[in-house]
């Protein structure tokens, strides 16, 4: 029968991922790397139908992404922590963080790609791809002499205002280029 999916275990896929953002590998990742994607929609109900739904309109979908970071550097913090700034170098480097209000998001997000190491670097067919995507800052982390120290990083991800693309799943690298940022 032409056109019918054949169930194919090659199909299962596991493993992690890399993650970059802004075209720079965050690091190593500790606790796996989480996407959600969210979808609110608004039931149609009739009094002639009672309480039963006539229809259903989709109103908004979102996508967030958390990662573990456990390569707890500087330039990592500053790359994910907007408002921040890197000052010094060597061992005088630190990192400055500002309260960052009034920071535009939007004005500041950038390409979050999530590569799984299973595939080769220039294999994209696989890449999960958020054109624009940018994190307000938050973290929780702890100083425990048997644990890590782990960046928990959450990256939103904004709709393009002209293509209004969200995210996209495979594909090449062009895929993530098509998306505006608008002027400010």
């Amino acid at each position: 029968m032409a056109g019918k999916n054949v169930s194919d275990t090659k199909n299962v896929k596991l493993g992690v991922c890399q993650v970059f953002y802004k075209g720079e590998d965050l690091g190593y990742t500790q606790g796996g790397v989480q996407v959600t994607v969210a979808t609110q929609t608004h039931k149609v109900n009739i009094d002639q139908f009672g309480k039963s739904t006539v229809n259903e309109y989709i109103m908004s979908r979102d996508v967030s992404v958390k990662v573990p970071m456990a390569e707890t550097t500087l330039p990592n913090l500053v790359a994910t922590m907007p408002g921040a700034t890197l000052v010094g170098t060597g061992a005088e480097a630190r990192a400055i963080v500002t309260s960052g209000i009034g920071v535009d998001l939007l004005s500041i997000a950038g390409e979050l790609r999530l590569h799984p190491i299973g595939k080769a670097d220039d294999d994209y067919s696989d890449d999960f791809v958020v054109p624009l995507a940018a994190t307000a800052g938050g973290m929780d982390f702890a100083y425990d002499v048997e644990k890590e120290r782990i960046f928990d990083v959450t990256f939103t991800g904004y709709p393009d205002a002209v293509t209004k693309m969200l995210f996209g799943i495979g594909g090449t690298p062009v895929l993530a280029k098509q998306a505006t940022v608008p002027a400010k």
